[in-house]
């Protein structure tokens, strides 16, 4: 190649970048509709389902065998996430953050602070998005902590 096609070679190249970067805009803006969506779907089954049953649970189980603690979005303060402890054992959190549901576990390590665990969506108790932050996930959750 000369150094005229090696120009247009790479004027080429940064056209296609150009052309690239408008169209992930354009996806981009499209979906902040969708991501609001999915946030506030989040907030929602918190409130409605996720906090009410563990604060059930509390009762039932009392405040020495279980805790729990939401995490509050600091614009809002509506819940986007909670940790909860059955008994003496390790943490269990949810997380909401920006639509996306993580559920984490402090397993043992052998070390003084364990390592987290994180459920992948697609296994047991399957919660993978806010039409999954129900009563019967979260009671499958809390289920699997108690028999480990």
């Amino acid at each position: 190649m000369n150094a005229e096609q090696l120009a247009e070679k790479f004027r080429q190249k940064v056209s296609a970048a150009v052309i690239e970067k408008e169209r992930q805009g354009i996806i981009a803006a499209d979906n902040k509709d969708k991501r609001t969506a999915d946030i506030e779907h989040c907030k929602q089954a918190m409130e409605r389902e996720v906090i009410p049953f563990l604060e059930e649970l509390k009762h039932h189980l009392g405040e020495e065998q279980f805790s729990f603690a939401p995490q509050i979005e600091r614009n809002d303060h509506r819940p986007v996430g909670v940790s909860f402890t059955v008994g003496n054992g390790a943490p269990t959190s949810i997380s909401t953050a920006f639509g996306n549901i993580v559920v984490t576990r402090i397993g043992e390590s052998g070390t003084k602070k364990g390592i987290p665990f994180v459920f992948a969506p697609d296994v047991e108790p399957y919660i993978s998005n806010s039409g999954d932050l129900t009563r019967a996930k979260i009671a499958k959750l809390v289920e699997m902590v108690i028999e480990e």
